[in-house]
């Protein structure tokens, strides 16, 4: 089994920071009556992508994705099956129903006069959201910083062609480019810099999986508005009645707290869903 952060390439792959627009549903659409027949909902996810999902022999780490697609589809009466897919082009010649923590396309984009992340095509329907989520400031042992004011004309290590990167660089802010999210981290690790921004998931799995670190992202930090966006389960080719029978399902464990234990498992801390940001 894996540990520490994901690697490169299943960082660029994994499903769980897939974007995905074109919410038309084809004729074809998979109805709640062909899902009940088989009695199983059936999730994409990456084989190797921790802390999001893992192809694990028992008493590993699933990965909270999966964690979370078991319970939802227990809660509307289903089993849980798995198809293993390792890029978003693997997606279009699936068999799968869902997709999790996937965002929906972002109206504030347009907003903020930004060109937005690289985009998967692929017709999705989406559920109420379960989550929120978005980009952090993580920050070395050594640094003051607590919010973007407080950066004072230091560079902010980011990911480069990110929502972040367009974001920070739109609004003045010095930046220094790295290839992936992990690369930052290893960064404020070598004491190359001391801020950075990046998806809160790959903070808290690093956290987890390195307990000595001093990185961490600054207490009470708030994510600007226009990098927090919630998340929800992209359906494919769902008729209104699984979508609606998904929705119930997500709103009854919500409501429950489930997803905070699951998502403290991997050292992520939970965000209920605000209806902030992009949606």
């Amino acid at each position: 089994m894996h540990h520490g952060l994901i690697p490169d390439s299943a960082a660029i792959a994994v499903l769980a920071t897939l974007i995905a627009q074109g919410a038309t549903h084809r004729a074809d659409a998979a109805s709640l009556a062909e899902v009940r027949q088989n009695g199983i909902l059936r999730l994409c996810a990456n084989p190797s992508a921790l802390p999001y999902s893992n192809l694990t022999d028992r008493g590993g780490l699933a990965g909270f994705e999966v964690e979370l697609a078991e319970v939802l589809a227990h809660e509307m009466g289903f089993e849980l099956g798995v198809t293993w897919v390792r890029n978003a082009g693997d997606i279009k010649n699936s068999d799968c129903d869902v997709l999790m923590d996937v965002v929906t396309s972002a109206a504030s984009y347009d907003r903020e006069g930004l060109t937005g992340p690289l985009t998967t095509h692929l017709p999705l329907r989406y559920s109420r959201p379960y989550a929120d989520s978005g980009v952090v400031l993580v920050i070395s042992s050594r640094s003051s910083v607590r919010r973007l004011e407080d950066l004072h004309g230091q560079k902010i290590g980011v990911m480069v062609g990110t929502v972040e990167h367009e974001w920070l660089a739109k609004h003045g802010f010095r930046v220094s480019v790295f290839a992936s999210q992990e690369d930052i981290i290893a960064a404020i690790e070598a004491g190359e810099i001391e801020v950075g921004a990046t998806n809160p998931v790959i903070v808290g799995w690093y956290r987890h999986e390195h307990p000595s670190t001093a990185v961490r992202i600054p207490d009470g930090y708030e994510p600007e508005p226009a990098l927090r966006w919630s998340v929800s389960v992209g359906l494919r080719r769902a008729d209104d009645a699984l979508l609606a029978a998904v929705d119930a399902a997500v709103s009854r464990v919500v409501e429950q707290r489930i997803p905070a234990p699951i998502y403290a498992k991997y050292g992520i801390t939970y965000l209920p869903p605000s209806g902030a940001g992009l949606q």
